[in-house]
């Protein structure tokens, strides 16, 4: 099977494809990266800081490095980009902010059966939805049609929900409204920050693609189940006062040690002690 795979140029994608690809090997797997520039993010102090963390650091700093060096480090969990195109033979391509009729281009290009976007930020209209055979699939980060829009996992725990989820639904002309395909849950871990929650609800995303794929090679029609439109509830970009009230209830968007280990699972395994 020919895949596409559309996703974001950042430290949630990147963590995405190296949980994706070992269980997509075997299919002509092609992966295109972008990144919507959204003004809002820098109006925004706490938006500024969680792209610092997810897209400007990993991306400029610790992936860069690692791209630079002949081959992964000795023991790390997880890879960078050009090596993962290098270990599972899947060419990725960077596109920056793709336009609408480059991302039409590009998926005519990558002659796809299937199309899967994830966290991609940008709208795939009529002429690349007719492209795949199979049609196109998008994992949301949030339990749908409930939890439609931006940033479903910080809203999750600023309400105080037990649990996040993730949504994979077909693509069609409207945003999030497509019928559904799965959904799963991720208990929220109140011990721990929103981004490392956020990145635990991804990964649990990343099987629910992996298990759809598995079952359309094996000739299966995966469900799709109208979503109710009266449920539907679009949740916005959280405000400076979202954030406050966020931190308020002793709640974290980062916490710096977790952040340190994750970044550790790219790097040389630690020594054993003597």
């Amino acid at each position: 099977m020919r895949i596409l795979v559309c996703t974001k140029r950042d430290l949630a994608g990147n963590l995405l494809l190296n949980r994706m690809l070992p269980r997509l090997a075997g299919h002509d797997v092609r992966v295109l990266l972008a990144n919507r520039v959204r003004a809002e993010t820098e109006a925004v102090p706490d938006l500024g800081a969680l792209k610092f963390f997810d897209q400007d650091l990993p991306v400029e700093v610790l992936f860069t490095l690692l791209d630079s060096l002949p081959a992964p480090p000795a023991g790390a969990e997880l890879l960078s980009f050009r090596h993962l195109e290098e270990r599972f033979g899947v060419p990725i391509a960077a596109a920056g902010h793709i336009g609408n009729g480059p991302l039409t281009d590009a998926v005519r290009a990558a002659e796809p059966d299937l199309v899967v976007s994830v966290q991609f930020g940008f709208i795939f209209k009529p002429e690349a939805l007719a492209i795949p055979r199979l049609g196109l699939i998008n994992l949301h980060s949030g339990a749908l049609p409930q939890r439609a829009g931006v940033n479903p996992t910080f809203w999750c725990m600023l309400e105080g929900e037990a649990e996040a989820a993730c949504s994979l639904h077909w693509i069609t002309a409207a945003i999030d409204a497509g019928p559904i395909i799965a959904v799963r849950p991720t208990p929220i871990d109140y011990g721990r920050s929103f981004l490392s929650n956020w990145l635990r609800n991804y990964e649990t995303g990343a099987a629910m693609i992996a298990d759809a794929v598995d079952r359309l090679a094996r000739g299966e029609t995966l469900p799709a189940v109208p979503q109710d439109a009266a449920a539907r509830t679009f949740v916005p970009k959280p405000t400076p006062d979202d954030f406050a009230r966020f931190r308020a209830l002793g709640r974290r968007l980062v916490d710096h040690g977790e952040y340190l280990g994750l970044l550790r699972r790219w790097l040389p395994a630690a020594p054993a002690a003597a």
